[in-house]
C-alpha cells in the first residue's frame, strides 16, 4: 500500500489547474502547498479595485494594475481571459477601465461582485471631482492645473501604457494573421480617431477570425438565449440612446437630462478620446447654465483626479443640482455601461465553444494593443519635445519595466520633481 500511494504521489503533476463551477476562477494546487481560496472576499475585492482607483490616472492605468495584480501576482485569471475581458471593454460603450473592473468583480464573485468592483472603480474618482466642483473657483484649484505638471503626468501615464502594450503584444500578437490584423488597426486608429472607426475595427477584427478559423467541430456550441431580464435592460438602453439623440425641448431639456445622459453613454466606445463633444452637446446649454469656459475647466481638472476622462461627469453633475446632480449624474452614466458590460459577457462565456467565435476572439484580442499604442502616440503627440520630458519618460519606463514600482510612488515622485524644480521644469 505504502508504494502504491508512493508511485501515485510520483504520478501526480507538480501543478494543477483545477476551476471552480462558481466563478470559473482558476486555482493552482502545488504539492506541499495549501490551494488559495477560489473566492475573492467582497471586502477584499472592494478594497483593492478601490486603491487601484484612486492611484490610476486613466483607465487604461487602471487595467494595467489590475492586470498586474490579479494575473500577474495572484493568477486568479490567465492573461488570454483576462484579454476577453480587456477586448469586451472595448467593443462595449462607456469608460473602458471601469468595464474591466465590472467584469473581473462578475468573474470572481459573480453579480455581487460586480457592482462591488463597479462602484469601487467610480468612488475615488466621484469623491476628488465633486470636491474639485465644489472649490472649482478658488485660485488653489486652478494653480493645480499647470501645463507643466500635466505634461509631465502625461509622460507617465504614456509610459504606464507603453509597458502594458509591451507585455500585451509578447502574450497576444503571436501569429502571422494577428500580426497582420493588429499593424492595420494601428494604422486605422492612428488616421481616423472617430468613435465611429473603434466599432467597425473590433468587428471587423472579429469577422476576420470568424472567416478564417475552422468551423469542424461547433456542434457542442450553446445556443444564444436571452432572457426577459436581458431584453429589457436592451430595451431600456435604447429608449436612453432615442432620447438623447431626440431634440428636447427647453422646458424638458433639465428633467430628462439623467435619461438622456445615460443614452449620451451609449454612444462612446473606446473610452473617453471622444467625450468632449458629445458631452458638451448635452451640458453647454441655456437650460442647463453650464458656461463653456466652466465645462473646458473640468476637462483640465480631469488629468489632476485620478480615474479615466470620463470623470468630469460628477463634476458637471454638480455644477446642475449640487451633491444630487453628481451622485444621479454618476448612476446615470456608469451604470448602463456596466449593466450592458456583464450581460455581454455572460453570454460571451455560452459561445466560447463555438471554434469561429473563439478564433475571432483571439484576432479580436490581438487587436486591442492597438488601442494601447495609439494612446501612447496620442498622449506623446501633446507633450513638448524636450529633455526634460524624455528624462521622464525614461525615468517611468525604468521605474514600470524594470524595477516594477508602484504606479502612485512614480507619480508622486514626478510631482515632487515639479514642485521642487520648477525653475527648470
Amino acid at each position: 500500500m505504502t508504494r502504491l500511494l508512493e508511485s501515485i504521489q510520483l504520478l501526480r503533476p507538480k501543478s494543477l489547474m483545477q476551476r471552480t463551477p462558481s466563478s470559473g476562477t482558476a486555482i493552482a494546487v502545488d504539492d506541499g502547498v495549501a490551494a488559495r481560496p477560489a473566492e475573492e472576499s467582497l471586502w477584499r475585492l472592494f478594497w483593492i479595485v478601490s486603491g487601484f482607483s484612486a492611484l490610476s490616472w486613466g483607465g487604461l492605468a487602471l487595467m494595467a494594475q489590475l492586470e498586474s495584480h490579479y494575473v500577474e501576482r495572484r493568477g486568479l485569471l490567465t492573461r488570454p481571459e483576462y484579454a476577453d475581458l480587456v477586448a469586451l471593454a472595448w467593443m462595449t460603450p462607456g469608460p473602458v477601465g471601469c468595464n474591466v473592473a465590472v467584469q473581473l468583480g462578475h468573474t470572481v464573485r459573480g453579480r455581487c461582485g460586480a457592482w462591488v468592483a463597479g462602484a469601487a472603480s467610480v468612488l475615488p474618482f466621484f469623491i476628488v471631482m465633486t470636491l474639485f466642483a465644489i472649490f472649482y473657483r478658488s485660485p488653489s484649484i486652478r494653480a493645480i492645473a499647470s501645463p507643466t505638471l500635466l505634461a509631465h503626468f502625461s509622460v507617465v501615464l504614456a509610459s504606464l501604457i507603453a509597458v502594458t502594450w509591451w507585455k500585451q503584444t509578447r502574450t497576444l500578437v503571436s501569429g502571422r494573421l494577428e500580426r497582420g490584423a493588429t499593424v492595420a488597426a494601428t494604422a486605422v486608429l492612428a488616421l481616423s480617431p472617430h468613435p465611429a472607426a473603434y466599432v467597425a475595427l473590433l468587428g471587423s477584427a472579429f469577422l476576420l477570425g470568424w472567416c478564417t478559423g475552422n468551423a469542424g467541430t461547433d456542434a457542442d456550441a450553446e445556443k444564444f438565449k436571452a432572457t426577459r431580464v436581458d431584453w429589457t435592460l436592451a430595451a431600456a438602453l435604447v429608449a436612453a440612446l432615442a432620447l438623447f439623440v431626440v431634440q428636447i425641448p427647453g422646458p424638458w431639456e433639465k428633467a430628462l437630462l439623467w435619461p438622456r445622459l445615460a443614452g449620451a453613454g451609449m454612444t462612446l466606445f473606446g473610452g473617453g478620446f471622444s467625450a468632449l463633444p458629445v458631452l458638451k452637446s448635452l451640458f453647454v446649454t441655456p437650460a442647463l447654465g453650464v458656461s463653456e469656459s466652466d465645462y473646458h475647466l473640468a476637462f483640465a481638472l480631469s488629468p489632476i483626479s485620478p480615474g479615466p476622462l470620463l470623470n468630469v461627469v460628477p463634476f458637471l453633475g454638480y455644477m446642475i443640482q449640487g451633491w444630487p446632480g453628481a451622485i444621479a449624474a454618476t448612476l446615470a452614466f456608469f451604470v448602463p455601461s456596466g449593466c450592458l458590460v456583464v450581460l455581454a459577457q455572460r453570454h460571451l462565456r455560452r459561445l466560447k465553444k463555438h471554434t469561429r467565435f473563439g478564433h475571432g476572439m483571439r484576432v479580436l484580442r490581438a487587436v486591442t494593443t492597438a488601442f494601447l499604442a495609439v494612446a501612447v502616440l496620442h498622449i506623446a503627440s501633446r507633450v513638448p519635445l524636450q529633455p526634460v520630458y524624455l528624462l521622464t519618460a525614461g525615468f517611468a519606463l525604468v521605474a514600470f519595466g524594470k524595477l516594477k514600482l508602484p504606479v502612485y510612488l512614480v507619480y508622486g515622485l514626478v510631482f515632487v520633481a515639479c514642485v521642487g524644480a520648477p525653475a527648470q521644469l
